[in-house]
C-alpha cells in the first residue's frame, strides 16, 4: 500500500478539471427558458469546493471520509475526502446531479480476500470496464427499486481517458514500472421509480493501477444527473452550468494535501480572499484548457469565455443563454433577453450586477 499512499490525493487535484468534461456533452441542448439567477455555493463540510447552484434550489452532502475502525475497516479507503454531493430542483430530488464518492477497490489475487470479500478497507472485486461498471455495479446501486430499465446510449470518452493518462499520478506510476489503465463511458438509461418515468445520464472514469505486486482500482471521477423522461430536455443546460462550474478550493486542496484539518478556517479565509482564490481556479482552468485546442473545448463543453466587469478577469461561462450577468458576490444570472436588466427586475429584488460581455477573439 506504500506506494499508493498519495495517488489519490494527486487525482483530487485533477477532479475540478475533469468535471468540466464529464457529463457535459452528453447532456442534451434546449431552447433557453426565463432568466435563470445561479448563486456561488462554498461546500458547508469542509470548504472545499464551489459551485454555481440555481436559485431556490437544494443541496445535500458534500466531502466525507471514512473511519478506518468502521466495520469492514482499514485504511484502503480512509486516507481521503470523497465527495459525495448532490444539487437538487427540491427535495422530491426528482430533478437532481449527483457527484458519486470515489471508492478504492483491490484487485482479486493470493494476496487478499476472495472475490467480494474486503482487503485492508477495500472491497475486492475485478477491474471493469467505465461502462460495466455505471450499468452492472453503481445504477443498481443508486436504484434497487427501478422498474423497467431501458438502455437508451453506451458512449465512450476517449477525451478523458486522454485526459487522465497526462495526469502526472499516471505518469508516475508508470514511469516506476507499475501498469496504468484508464477508461471512460457515459451511460443514458430510463426507468420507472417510485411512480415517475426517468431519463438519466451516468457518467463514470475508472482507473486501474499495479505495482509491487498489488492491483488497485478506483472511480475517480463520478457524476449521475436525471429529471422525469419528459423534462429532461428542458433541465440539459442547467445541468451543464452547475457541472462546468465545479472547482476545488485551492486553500483546501492544499491543506488536504499537507495533511491539515483546520478546515473551518480555511472556509473563512476563502470568504475573506475569494477574489484571489477565484483567480487561482481560473488559472488551474486555463492550464487544462492549454492541453485542449480552445474553440473545441469550448464547443464540447457547451461553454464561452467571458469578461468580469468587476475584476476583467476572463472566466468560463455556459453558452446555453445570451447574455450573462455577474453580481458582487460571484452570482450569475443568465438570460436570452438583451433588454433585460436584473437590476430593475422588481421580482427579483436584486442590485450590483453587471453585464459580463464575450471576450473579443
Amino acid at each position: 500500500m506504500r506506494s499508493f499512499d498519495r495517488v489519490p490525493v494527486r487525482f483530487l487535484a485533477f477532479f475540478s478539471a475533469l468535471s468540466l468534461l464529464l457529463i457535459a456533452a452528453a447532456l442534451p441542448a434546449a431552447a433557453a427558458s426565463p432568466p435563470l439567477v445561479f448563486t456561488k455555493y462554498l461546500d458547508k463540510t469542509e470548504g472545499a469546493f464551489f459551485v454555481l447552484v440555481p436559485k431556490g434550489w437544494i443541496t445535500q452532502g458534500g466531502m466525507v471520509r471514512v473511519n478506518p475502525l468502521a466495520a469492514q475497516g482499514g485504511v484502503g479507503n480512509a486516507t481521503e475526502a470523497k465527495i459525495d454531493f448532490a444539487v437538487a430542483k427540491d427535495a422530491t430530488g426528482k430533478v437532481q446531479i449527483r457527484w458519486i464518492p470515489k471508492i478504492n477497490y483491490a484487485q482479486p489475487s493470493p494476496s487478499n480476500a476472495m472475490l467480494g470479500g474486503n482487503w485492508n478497507g477495500m472491497p475486492v472485486v475485478a477491474y471493469p470496464r467505465a461502462a460495466d461498471f455505471l450499468g452492472r455495479m453503481l445504477f443498481p446501486a443508486l436504484h434497487p427499486q427501478a422498474r423497467n430499465v431501458k438502455v437508451v446510449e453506451t458512449a465512450q470518452r476517449p477525451d478523458i481517458v486522454a485526459a487522465v493518462y497526462q495526469m502526472p499520478a499516471a505518469q508516475a506510476i508508470r514511469s516506476q514500472g507499475g501498469a496504468f489503465h484508464a477508461d471512460a463511458a457515459t451511460l443514458t438509461v430510463t426507468y420507472e421509480e417510485g411512480g415517475v418515468r426517468f431519463k438519466e445520464i451516468l457518467f463514470a472514469a475508472v482507473e486501474g493501477y499495479a505495482m509491487m505486486g498489488a492491483g488497485l482500482w478506483d472511480n475517480p471521477f463520478t457524476i449521475v444527473a436525471r429529471a422525469p423522461e419528459a423534462e429532461f430536455e428542458v433541465w440539459g443546460p442547467v445541468a451543464r452550468t452547475v457541472v462546468n462550474s465545479f472547482a476545488l478550493n485551492p486553500l483546501w486542496l492544499q491543506g488536504e494535501m499537507a495533511g491539515q484539518a483546520r478546515r473551518a478556517d480555511i472556509a473563512a479565509a476563502t470568504l475573506r480572499d475569494i477574489s484571489r482564490v477565484d483567480a487561482e481556479i481560473a488559472k488551474s482552468r486555463s492550464q487544462t484548457m492549454a492541453a485542449i485546442q480552445q474553440d473545441q473545448y469550448l464547443t464540447l463543453t457547451s461553454q464561452e469565455l467571458y469578461v468580469n466587469p468587476r475584476t476583467k478577469e476572463v472566466e468560463l461561462g455556459s453558452n446555453e443563454w445570451k447574455h450573462r450577468w455577474v453580481g458582487p458576490g460571484g452570482e450569475v444570472i443568465y438570460t436570452d433577453d438583451g433588454s433585460w436588466n436584473p437590476n430593475l427586475d422588481p421580482s427579483l429584488k436584486l442590485s450590483g450586477f453587471e453585464r459580463s460581455p464575450v471576450k473579443k477573439r
